[in-house]
């Protein structure tokens, strides 16, 4: 009896000794963070459970957008464009604590204030962009123009154009029309010498009457006379 109770407990301490065996080798390692980041953007992208997508975004808080800058576009996307105000209201809120501040952040955040169809996205966009500012952020700097570096050195003086002083212009006397007439010589014609020269001309022609033909006087001799046939 006593060896069958014995046997019995040592039957007990194997299966127990087993079970904790696989519970302590079957326990799956914590992921590393290169591999947990690229799962949650996923889930944030494409689950369709809010639940899911809110505590992805919450858990995205505890990683470095330095080291993964696939962080703050990808929750900045959600702020604007999720169909669920639980996970807007959750990327502002996540957004608003991920350091270092830039003005992309900042200006989704002043977006969701303003244009948030959920007024409790809205407040919690409200509250996340006080953090933000004073965390550094000052709206409106980052986005107007460059300001000019100033320096310890005076501004360069203008340079001084030289006066110029007009010359005035020479006056010109009026020549009567009679003087210049008379004193300005005719411009001899550029064709003259090669102009043909006129032929020389002689008595004038009298016109002649043909002179008349006299008809010859008959003469006795008139030739042969031709034979006539009978």
């Amino acid at each position: 009896m006593k060896c069958g109770r014995l046997l019995l407990v040592v039957l007990l301490l194997g299966v127990l000794v087993n079970q904790g065996s696989a519970g302590i080798f079957g326990k799956k390692n914590k992921p590393t963070p290169t591999e947990r980041v690229p799962e949650l953007i996923t889930i944030i992208k494409t689950d369709g459970d809010e639940h899911k997508r809110s505590s992805a975004v919450e858990e995205l808080r505890q990683y470095d957008p330095k080291q993964f800058p696939n962080i703050v576009p990808t929750l900045i996307d959600a702020l604007m464009t999720d169909a669920k105000p639980s996970v807007r209201s959750e990327a502002a809120q996540t957004l608003s604590k991920l350091r270092p501040v830039t003005k992309e952040t900042g200006w989704a955040l002043e977006q969701a204030v303003a244009k948030d169809s959920s007024m409790r996205v809205r407040l919690q966009a409200r509250s996340a962009l006080l953090h933000y500012h004073l965390a550094g952020y000052h709206g409106g700097k980052d986005t107007g123009p460059a300001p000019v570096p100033q320096t310890s050195e005076p501004p360069l003086a203008p340079p001084v154009k030289a006066a110029v002083t007009p010359t005035p212009a020479p006056r010109i006397r009026a020549t009567p029309v009679s003087q210049a007439v008379k004193s300005t010589p005719a411009a001899p014609d550029a064709n003259a010498g090669n102009a043909p020269k006129p032929l020389p001309q002689g008595p004038p022609l009298v016109p002649t009457e043909a002179p008349k033909l006299k008809p010859a006087p008959p003469s006795g001799d008139q030739g042969p006379e031709l034979n006539q046939p009978d």
